[in-house]
C-alpha cells in the first residue's frame, strides 16, 4: 500500500496521526474561542438591552406643567386598563341626590345608592402617561412586598386602597399596578389630595369619598393633616375640617360589580374596625387585608384581630415603621 506515492512505514503512520491530532486540536480550540466570543457578545447584548429598558422606564423628563413641584417620572404603561360603562345625565345634581339618601339612612345595597356611586362618583382609569414624584419599587412601609410574596408574585389581580392620599406617597398598591399589571380602586376623601392623585394618571378607578363606618351613606368631618388625615365621628376645635361624603365599602363593591379582591388596604385614621364591621366578610371574597393600626389602642387591635379571625382569616404579620409612625396588621384568608 502506498501513500502519496511512498510506502507506508511506521514513521509515516506516526506522522499522519500527529498531523490529524494537531488538526483536531486546532479545530477544538477555534470552536471554543468562537463559543466564548458568542457568549460574551450575548451577555453584552443582554446588558445593553437591560440598560436600554431601564433607560426607558426611568428616563427623567421635564417638570410636570400641571404641578411644578413634581418631577415627572416617565414610564410606559404595561397594559391597557379596562373601564366600566357609565350612564351620566348632563346637569343632574348627583350630590343633592346623594344627600337625600344620606338622610334616609338607606341600606348598603339600595339600588339608588349603588347606581349613584357607579355612574357619578367613580371615575374610570387614566390612559395618559404616568407622572410620579419619585421612582421606587415599593412605596409602602413594607406591606406591598410582603403581600406580593404572599400572593406568589401574582399578575393581573385587583386591589382596593382605602386612604390612597396622593396616589404615590406611602402607596400600598403602586407596586402591583406598575410591576404586576394589576388594576384597582383608589379611595381618597380629601379633595386636595384627590386632585393630586388624579395628576398621577394611575391605571385605577378612583373615587373622592371616604369609607363609612356605618352601614349606610353619611357625611362626615375630615381632619386634614396631610398623610395623617383622619375621619372624625365628631369635630374637634382648632383643626382644619372638611365635610366629605362617605359610603359603605360594600356599596362601592356592588357599584363596581366586584366579586373578588386580591388585596384590600384600609387606612381610615382610626375607624378601621368600624369599617370592617360593616362588611359581609364571609360572602366577600377578599384574599389579603392590610389594616392600618396607627391609631389603635391595645383593645382596638385585639378586636380587629378577633373579628377577622372569626371570619376565616389568619394574622400573617404586624409591620411597624417607626420612622413613618405607622403600624399595619396583615391578614390572609385561610
Amino acid at each position: 500500500m502506498q501513500i502519496y506515492g511512498g510506502k507506508m512505514t511506521p514513521r509515516n503512520i506516526i506522522s499522519i496521526f500527529t498531523l490529524l491530532g494537531g488538526t483536531i486540536l486546532i479545530s477544538l480550540l477555534f470552536g471554543l474561542r468562537v463559543s466564548v466570543s458568542y457568549e460574551k457578545n450575548k451577555r453584552q447584548s443582554q446588558n445593553t438591552e437591560m440598560e436600554s429598558v431601564q433607560g426607558v422606564f426611568y428616563k427623567p423628563m421635564e417638570l410636570n406643567e400641571e404641578d411644578l413641584r413634581a418631577n415627572s417620572c416617565y414610564e410606559p404603561k404595561m397594559f391597557k386598563p379596562i373601564t366600566i360603562k357609565q350612564n351620566r345625565t348632563s346637569g343632574f345634581n348627583f350630590r343633592a341626590a346623594t344627600m337625600e339618601l344620606n338622610g334616609g339612612k338607606i341600606t348598603m345595597d339600595d339600588d339608588r345608592l349603588v347606581s349613584l356611586i357607579r355612574n357619578y362618583w367613580i371615575y374610570n382609569p387614566s390612559h395618559l402617561q404616568y407622572k410620579f414624584y419619585d421612582n421606587k419599587v415599593d412605596y409602602s412601609s413594607g406591606q406591598s412586598a410582603l403581600v406580593d410574596s404572599l400572593l406568589g408574585n401574582k399578575e393581573k389581580g385587583f386591589y382596593i386602597e382605602c386612604g390612597a392620599f396622593d396616589g404615590e406617597s406611602q402607596s400600598s398598591s403602586l407596586l402591583f399596578e406598575r410591576f404586576r399589571k394589576w388594576q384597582g380602586l383608589l379611595i381618597e376623601p380629601d379633595p386636595l389630595s384627590y386632585s393630586r392623585l388624579k395628576l398621577k394618571h394611575r391605571m385605577a378607578f378612583t373615587i373622592n369619598a371616604c369609607i363609612s363606618p356605618y352601614p349606610y351613606p353619611v357625611m362626615m368631618k375630615l381632619e386634614r393633616r396631610g398623610l395623617y388625615s383622619r375621619m372624625l365621628k365628631s369635630s374637634s376645635d382648632g383643626s382644619d375640617h372638611k365635610d366629605v361624603q362617605c359610603f359603605p365599602l360594600h356599596s362601592i363593591l356592588l357599584a363596581m360589580n366586584l366579586k373578588a379582591v386580591d388585596f384590600l388596604s384600609i387606612d381610615v385614621g382610626g375607624l378601621e374596625l368600624n369599617v370592617l364591621q360593616t362588611m359581609p366578610l364571609k360572602s366577600t371574597n377578599i384574599n389579603v387585608i392590610s389594616v392600618s393600626c396607627d391609631y389603635c389602642s391595645e383593645k382596638n387591635e385585639t378586636d380587629i384581630k378577633k373579628l377577622l379571625l372569626d371570619h376565616g382569616y389568619s394574622v400573617v404579620s404586624k409591620l411597624e415603621n417607626f420612622k413613618m409612625l405607622s403600624k399595619d396588621l396583615i391578614f390572609q384568608r385561610n
